[in-house]
């Protein structure tokens, strides 16, 4: 089983590195009233984690018959909002719960036309249906709907709530580390607890060490540097483009280039012209779209 899984937090009081969230949804729990609510920040940090917490908390029991979770980044279109959602919305409440809940995780994927539809349904349907959206940048949501909204931002947890997460884990599973070792290896993934434990549960299943494991992580970088410096931009791209794909962020792609370059024994004016691009490139994927980035930095590296 995933590790990912089975420590999930099922209760808001196991949520970890978020207490302004969860200091606010403990009350609504025993209220049994919520608003609709736009969380948002990098991967890793909760956000859908704390969605399924609260709506235990809220739901109780009944949950299973009043919670719903739609993956607004595959489910993007309109119709989707028009059909799917509409009727989760209309529908009446299962058991003694004071509304139903829709999660609609990575909303930032969802077209404007589908999220201005769903500005109309939390209008029309409050009495019996609150909205939990999560997204990665909270740029890519219509301003209608952040208004809507109650907005939380999600920072990257810190690494001694990583460390005392992952610690636990490790006991739990009755393995251990080198203290030195595991410190450098959570501090190498930013934050990220959703991936730190998941390289974690990788290294042990192959009896690697967790340095492999990192470096090994940073592999699809150093090919993309390779080509960057080979001149080969149409390998570049398809190297990106792919990353894409696979649901990497621009953000994420930037900050895996940066933790390479920094470690590589490239020249310095090399590395410098590196990480100015890069780190324009991060702040750029607040207002560009992923692909047109990607040239972009592209055009910029070679």
């Amino acid at each position: 089983m995933l590790w990912t899984e089975k420590y999930r937090p099922s209760k808001l009081a196991e949520v970890v590195g978020q207490e302004h969230f969860v200091m606010d949804a403990t009350t609504w729990a025993v209220s049994k009233e919520m608003p609709n609510l736009l969380i948002y920040g990098g991967s890793g940090t909760g956000k859908t984690t704390v969605a399924l917490a609260l709506a235990n908390s809220v739901l109780g029991k009944d949950t299973p018959s009043n919670f719903f979770e739609v993956n607004a980044s595959d489910d993007r279109r309109l119709e989707t909002v028009r059909t799917r959602i509409k009727e989760i919305a209309q529908s009446g409440k299962i058991g003694d719960v004071p509304f139903r809940i829709i999660l609609l995780d990575e909303m930032d994927g969802m077209t404007n036309d589908a999220q201005a539809a769903l500005k109309r349904m939390m209008e029309r349907y409050s009495k019996n249906i609150r909205f939990i959206i999560t997204c990665n940048n909270r740029n890519k949501i219509i301003y209608a709907l952040q208004s809507r909204c109650a907005n939380y931002h999600f920072k990257r947890i810190g690494f001694e709530v990583v460390e005392e997460v992952v610690t636990k884990i490790l006991n739990d599973e009755e393995q251990s580390f080198n203290a030195d070792e595991l410190r450098q290896f959570i501090y190498a993934f930013n934050g990220d607890l959703r991936r730190t434990i998941t390289e974690l549960q990788a290294s042990i299943a192959t009896g690697s060490r967790l340095s492999v494991q990192v470096e090994n992580g940073l592999k699809q970088y150093e090919k993309i540097i390779i080509e960057i410096t080979n001149k080969n931009p149409n390998e570049v791209l398809t190297n990106l483009h792919d990353l894409i794909y696979d649901g990497f962020s621009i953000k994420e792609i930037c900050i895996g280039l940066h933790d390479y370059v920094i470690a590589s024994e490239m020249d310095s004016n090399t590395k410098l012209k590196f990480l100015r691009v890069i780190g324009e490139g991060e702040w750029r994927s607040l207002n560009m779209t992923p692909k047109l980035l990607a040239s972009w930095m592209v055009g910029n590296l070679i």
